[in-house]
């Protein structure tokens, strides 16, 4: 039986849950909202804020429940997030990439490193454990806004995600920080085989075995989604990447590399490329739902387990406010001294979106999330949270500014 207190605070809890969801009811009726305020709720801000809530409210006795269904979502988002990275690197689009966006990332990823290693640093005398700032320059380089291809035709119609060398490297760098931080190896039985037990373990072995049970991913979502109709193509997906990504946190690898390599074997071997394209693409809306909540949830669980590392989480949020956009407009400008203002142009990227971060640096977070301490769990959610809505903000503010300079 829980006590009294206990029994207050979570009613307290649903009652402010209760509060969000009538606040947000009622500026929705409104005939006129303030910009600002009207960005915030398309943000879904207050799932996260639900979330956050009963991760600190929630009674012992329910946690396990709720935490099994949180992990569950995690390791959705985890998936799905990988395989629309994995379906960008399609053969057929490597030619709409242009040098100059290339060049452009390439040089946002080399200052970035630098930066966030010179960054830990100032706040550590022997810097940021290792394994942590692989994973905080994933999370870094992860954050770039990935572009969308356009058909040609009167109405242009998406063919997917164009590329991204930083949505590539954001997985490489923070899947290798989070494989470091869970304990290695893992065994395999063979019935059938000699000797009966195979050990898997070391850094080649463990990508590996990523690359083949993400391969085994990706042809059995291609197998199941030949012959389904398209309104079913999402949920069939969604269950081939639970069941892959259920494995590899089982195993101790990585569910982003997974899903990765299983997005790039089925983009270029199933014959219904367009339609699970678009049905990725239409599964966007309870991605951004599911993931602010899920993610509040874990701030709230982490923070009540092990509290709040206010250094970690300062590093972290300074590095996404100040680095991160510092970095990609210094790259910016500097290709325009250097190369001529025309090749802005021809890199398909708008100033404002030099200032966005993307969900998949929230993604990430979520997945380094659950290794790091609880403190610095908390405080990494926390930062990364809290800098994609100042970043969106300000790029909101300030995107009309960058055009015309």
């Amino acid at each position: 039986m829980a006590s009294a207190e206990v029994l207050l605070s979570f009613g307290v809890g649903l009652a402010v849950v209760g509060l969000i969801y009538a606040a947000v009811r009622l500026c929705r009726s409104q005939a006129s909202l303030p910009p600002l305020l009207a960005e915030l709720l398309a943000s879904r801000v207050q799932y996260a804020l639900a979330g956050l809530v009963f991760g600190l409210l929630a009674p012992l006795d329910m946690r396990p429940s709720l935490s099994a269904a949180a992990d569950l979502a995690a390791a959705f988002l985890v998936g799905i997030f990988g395989l629309v990275v994995g379906c960008s690197i399609e053969l057929r689009l490597l030619r709409h990439v242009s040098r100059s966006l290339l060049l452009l990332e390439i040089g946002y990823l080399v200052l970035l490193g630098l930066g966030l290693w010179a960054l830990s640093y100032g706040f550590s005398q022997g810097g940021v454990d290792g394994a942590a700032l692989w994973g905080v320059c994933g999370l870094g380089a992860a954050c770039w806004v990935r572009q969308s291809g356009r058909g040609g035709g009167k109405k242009k119609k998406s063919t997917g995600l164009l590329p991204s060398v930083s949505a590539l490297v954001g997985l490489l760098l923070a899947g290798l920080g989070v494989m470091q931080l869970r304990p290695g190896g893992f065994e395999i039985y063979l019935p059938l085989g000699f000797p009966s037990v195979m050990v898997v373990e070391g850094t080649w072995a463990e990508w590996g075995s990523c690359i083949v049970l993400g391969a085994l991913v990706g042809l059995v979502v291609d197998l199941a989604t030949r012959s389904v109709s398209s309104g079913y193509l999402y949920y069939l997906i969604a269950v081939g990447l639970l069941l892959g990504s259920g494995i590899a946190g089982a195993l101790g690898l990585e569910p982003l590399w997974v899903g990765a390599v299983a997005g790039i074997w089925l983009v270029n071997a199933t014959m219904r490329r367009l339609d699970i394209l678009r049905a990725l693409e239409q599964g966007q809306d309870m991605v951004q739902t599911v993931l602010p909540g899920v993610a509040g949830w874990a701030l709230g669980a982490a923070f009540v387990e092990g509290g709040f590392e206010l250094a970690f989480s300062a590093w972290i949020l300074l590095a996404l406010i100040a680095v991160v956009p510092g970095v990609r407009l210094g790259v910016w400008h500097g290709m325009g001294k250097l190369l001529g203002r025309s090749v802005h142009q021809r890199t398909g990227v708008e100033p404002r979106q030099l200032l966005e971060l993307d969900d998949l640096g929230l993604v990430i977070a979520l997945s380094l999330a659950t290794v790091l301490p609880a403190g610095q769990g908390a405080a990494l959610l926390a930062a990364a949270l809290l800098g994609q809505r100042l970043m969106h903000i300000v790029a909101m503010w300030t995107g009309g500014r960058l055009s015309a300079a």
